[in-house]
């Protein structure tokens, strides 16, 4: 017996701005708690270290969102004796 998957939907994308908003709000939040953790040896490095990933990772995820906003669009092409919307 074979089974067919339906196809997944495409997942709302977050806008960039919305994005850029959010990773702020994030860092900020990272770097009170490293500030609130200097001196402490095993505290600092770590959040150090999880504000660095958050970083890398989120600047990813930017790049990705901004890569779809400023792709060029391509042109629809035109079918002779076809009109737009139709099939």
């Amino acid at each position: 017996m074979v089974f067919m998957q339906t196809p997944s939907r495409p997942t709302l994308r977050e806008s960039t701005e919305a994005m850029v908003r959010n990773i702020g709000r994030e860092l900020a939040g990272i770097k009170q708690a490293i500030g609130r953790s200097r001196g402490d040896r095993e505290a600092e490095p770590r959040l150090t270290g999880t504000w660095l990933a958050h970083l890398l990772i989120s600047s990813q995820a930017l790049l990705h969102n901004l890569l779809i906003d400023t792709a060029r669009r391509p042109e629809r092409l035109l079918v002779e004796g076809l009109a737009p919307g139709r099939d």
